[in-house]
């Protein structure tokens, strides 16, 4: 028997279910912001450099990190200096690249490159090269959405493919380029993340 003011057994049970169900949803909506925000996190360097870094600052970091070469990018602008590292960890994205290089403007930390190279052998279907760049172009574009450009163009003298893709992260850009097979008999993949200009 039911008594006036006291709630029933079939109205408490229908509360509890309805709190459950807020729970739930709850629940799922704080899983998918914290989703959201790892797949929109930023870049802000590369392991333990951050972007801007100086080159002495660099060097008490990474004490291995010593000079490679110039390279000269335009004219007007002062030749960029690229360190590499002694003892370096060539693996990003469980892909293991043959170098991975430092590049500084002045004494700006802006970008970093990393690259492989493969060749193309009797029984290969897919280089190591041509591997990697899908690999890390499906990663990506699961983490990032799809990329801000990306293009593939033919060198006609060879058939050279040639595949690139650029993904823009807040203050940094992600590039991939797969250049295919050529005279050489070899093809080349190259990753760069890089501070993005003007800040």
């Amino acid at each position: 028997m039911m008594h006036p003011g006291k709630p029933g057994r079939s109205h408490t049970s229908v509360i509890g279910i309805v709190a459950m169900v807020g729970i739930v949803l709850l629940l799922e909506s704080v899983g998918l912001a914290q989703k959201s925000v790892q797949k929109g996190s930023g870049i802000e360097g590369f392991r333990e450099l951050r972007w801007g870094i100086s080159i002495e600052q660099s060097s008490k970091i990474y004490q291995d990190l010593h000079f490679e070469k110039y390279v000269i990018s335009g004219s007007k602008e002062e030749p960029r200096k690229v360190y590499v590292r002694t003892v370096e960890h060539g693996e990003i994205e469980n892909i293991m690249f043959d170098s991975i290089e430092y590049w500084f403007k002045g004494d700006h930390f802006y970008q970093v490159m990393a690259v492989l190279h493969s060749r193309i052998g009797p029984r290969t279907l897919v280089t190591q090269a041509e591997n990697a760049f899908d690999k890390i172009y499906g990663r990506l574009r699961k983490r990032y959405g799809e990329p801000s450009d990306h293009k593939v163009d033919y060198v006609t003298e060879f058939v050279v493919v040639v595949r690139e893709a650029t993904w823009t992260v807040d203050h940094s850009a992600i590039s991939i380029k797969y250049e295919g097979v050529g005279r050489a008999n070899e093809d080349l993949f190259t990753l760069t993340m890089r501070e993005k200009p003007n800040r």
